[in-house]
């Protein structure tokens, strides 16, 4: 069956076909030998895709998966300092060819909760890219109170931290444990170590941070640091995110 590359790459887990593209214009993928080229056509069972010195086959049928992260993993295929990635705890708990999975957004060394990872690159992207506003819940429990008023602010205005505004969709507080305070935090946009900059900004530490949901897919009662595949309701609802807008 003939196809273009980037869709190839795709369908082999590598990507969306967009970052297949910005790929092959990398020079790093070869089919039959020679660097391919955007737009080039190759035969799935005649042709030869070499990227990383790899083969690359079809992923015949997509996996998507919901993890429990715990807290003191990277989420990263390799770490320089050689901390503990969740692809060594996924090998860990014997998933088949956990390499070809990707994880959908990031979470920090020291926040934990719901991660998905999946083989269906173009998905992947859909639901990461910022113009389709894919809701994430977090919960959050610092040390100090907000008043009514702070926790306006993030919402209505944002709060400038490094150079950038940053914005939640919702911050509700949620209770007290005898210690801290609970809350948590809807985001449609996801920068660099986000939540834990918005309550910087008023002078809290975060000291625990965990993501309860993504898009229609809930943490809800999976085991910390255990691995579960979505149903097909899920599955459907992630795809609906994806067909919501067109990028």
């Amino acid at each position: 069956m003939k196809m273009r590359i980037n869709r190839y790459l795709a369908e082999c887990g590598v990507g969306s076909r967009r970052q297949c593209d910005e790929i092959i214009l990398s020079g790093k993928v070869f089919i039959n030998g020679k660097a391919a080229q955007v737009g080039n056509s190759v035969d799935s069972e005649k042709d030869e895709v070499i990227y990383q010195e790899k083969r690359l086959l079809p992923v015949l049928e997509k996996r998507y998966f919901a993890y429990h992260k715990p807290k003191g993993t990277i989420v990263s295929r390799s770490d320089e300092k050689g901390r503990p990635t969740i692809y060594d705890a996924l090998k860990k708990l014997n998933v088949e060819n956990c390499e070809t999975l990707k994880y959908v957004g990031r979470l920090d060394f020291n926040s934990e909760g719901l991660l998905l990872l999946t083989d269906d690159g173009d998905l992947a992207f859909a639901l990461t890219h910022p113009k389709f506003e894919v809701k994430k819940v977090y919960f959050v429990k610092i040390a100090g109170e907000l008043s009514e008023e702070e926790m306006k602010i993030p919402v209505e205005k944002g709060v400038v931290s490094e150079g950038e505004t940053l914005k939640a969709a919702a911050l509700r507080f949620k209770f007290f444990d005898g210690r801290h305070f609970c809350y948590e935090m809807d985001l449609c946009e996801g920068k660099n170590r986000h939540v834990r900059r918005i309550f910087e900004a008023f002078g809290e530490k975060v000291i625990q941070l965990k993501r309860l949901s993504f898009a229609n897919v809930k943490l809800g009662s999976l085991p910390y640091g255990e691995i579960k595949e979505l149903s097909q309701a899920e599955i459907d609802g992630l795809r609906q995110v994806q067909l919501s807008k067109k990028i």
